[in-house]
């Protein structure tokens, strides 16, 4: 590979990575400009819980789900600004970022793990609305205010938790592939400062295990050193006592 080549890899990986910091901040931009037109869209998402769980039927009509249609009583589920989506898909598209900036995540992991955070944040924010209607069909006002305040908004709180914590590690967790890759320079480091430290403690130069193994015991070069060991009875490197 030429160096030429390799320059542009690297230059090509941080074009890719700008463009998809870009695209991100474009997407929390129109997300909070057209804070209305997602809130509408959740709407329809909370109808078909909400028909699930109350009696009759249920339809939205803008940000609003009516509920109970067909029974004595029709009641309508209003969407609001604060208890829309946005203020929990916003901030883990620029977590999405920060994590895209500071570190050297893969851009596809980053991805993988916002798409799982929204699913995970929209999911839990749609069953408050569906458990918020249901306890107002069954419980009254009291239900409600208990559900929508209290209970609703401690699970929302959760699971916005958790949809951080899985943006985090998904986006952070190294691949197989890089791991294995890894593994062979460690693995040398390893045995370069085995060799070192074997050598301080004898006070000259080894030879490390590979190379001793590709000694055999028909070497030419050790063939006379075994015939002079017969001849003198000594051992080489030792002073002959006779």
């Amino acid at each position: 590979m030429s160096v030429a080549a390799a320059a542009r890899r690297p230059r090509a990986g941080r074009a890719r990575r700008t463009i998809l910091v870009a695209l991100l901040l474009a997407i929390a931009v129109v997300l909070i400009v057209a804070e209305g037109d997602t809130r509408h869209a959740e709407a329809q998402l909370a109808r078909a819980v909400v028909a699930m769980i109350t009696p009759g039927r249920a339809v939205a009509s803008g940000s609003i789900v009516y509920f109970g249609i067909g029974t004595r009583e029709v009641t309508g589920l209003s969407i609001t600004t604060l208890c829309s989506t946005t203020v929990l898909v916003v901030p883990l598209v620029l977590l999405s970022v920060a994590v895209l900036g500071v570190t050297r995540a893969r851009s596809s992991r980053v991805g993988l793990g916002l798409a799982v955070g929204v699913i995970v944040a929209v999911a839990s924010n749609v069953i408050r609305f569906g458990t918020a209607a249901w306890a107002y069909s069954e419980y009254g006002r009291e239900g409600f205010d208990l559900v929508h305040r209290y209970l609703g908004s401690l699970f929302v709180i959760a699971g916005f938790i958790a949809a951080i914590v899985l943006v985090l590690r998904i986006a952070l967790r190294e691949s197989s592939r890089t791991r294995i890759s890894d593994a062979a320079p460690r693995r040398r480091g390893r045995a370069r400062a085995d060799d070192a430290r074997r050598s301080a403690g004898t006070g000259g130069p080894t030879i490390s295990s590979a190379m001793a193994s590709e000694a055999s015991p028909t070497d030419p070069l050790a063939a006379p050193l075994r015939r002079d060991r017969h001849r003198s009875g000594t051992r080489p490197g030792r002073k002959d006592r006779r």
